[in-house]
């Protein structure tokens, strides 16, 4: 994947070379270090999180919705906690980002190049 050569092990050295300031390369080698610890406690903890995740019955329902996978489920079960806390579902559905946002601009016309608004929006006709 291009751009992400850069954070492989193996090219470091390569990338740290082409720093000439001491400080600025010091500064890059503890970030990679941090890199490192922060790749490794992922590696650890997704699978703790996914079978967390997995004891909630909403798992599997969220997890029919395309484009959400079983992160995101996890995710999102841990945004919403209990969804009982919600009156409706529209709430719930706007909360946790599943919602559907519109948006209108039917009152904006182009007339000759320029934007033009009518005077009364609510009797515009197109």
């Amino acid at each position: 994947m291009p751009g992400t050569q850069v954070y492989a092990p193996r090219y470091r050295e390569e990338w740290l070379n082409k720093i000439p300031q001491a400080g600025v390369r010091r500064r890059t080698e503890l970030l990679y270090q941090q890199l490192d610890g922060l790749q490794a406690l992922r590696r650890n903890l997704r699978p703790e999180l996914l079978a967390e995740s997995r004891k909630h019955k909403a798992a599997k329902l969220l997890r029919q919705i395309p484009c959400i996978g079983p992160i995101r489920t996890a995710r999102l079960i841990a945004l919403m906690q209990t969804p009982h806390r919600f009156r409706s579902k529209r709430q719930l559905w706007t909360y946790s980002g599943l919602g559907i946002e519109t948006h209108d601009s039917a009152q904006y016309r182009y007339v000759g190049g320029q934007v033009s608004v009518p005077k009364n929006p609510s009797r515009s006709v197109v």
